[in-house]
């Protein structure tokens, strides 16, 4: 059995020391490879910023056509929680 990473996680905005609360991600998938794509980890006080940032940086930089990509959500960041175990909550305001 592998050990889930259990070291505890900031939140990624520049200057902050807050641990991360959520995660910012959307599925992906290319061919059969798919995955949970991680936009950001964020603390309470700046989610709705780094949920903002990863929708502006998907309209610079969308899937290309062999990728498919489902709608960018917050999901509640649970240190050892596998990524396929997480559900998306409410988007910020």
């Amino acid at each position: 059995m592998n050990a889930m990473y259990s070291k505890s996680v900031t939140c990624g905005t520049p200057g902050c020391r807050g641990l991360a609360e959520y995660k910012v991600a959307a599925s992906w998938s290319a061919g059969r490879f798919s995955e949970l794509k991680t936009y950001g980890l964020a603390c309470a006080d700046h989610s709705t910023q780094t949920y903002n940032d990863a929708l502006s940086r998907r309209k610079v930089h969308p899937p290309s056509a062999e990728e498919a990509q489902g709608e960018i959500a917050l999901y509640r960041f649970e240190k050892g929680k596998a990524n396929a175990a997480l559900e998306p909550i409410a988007k910020p305001d």
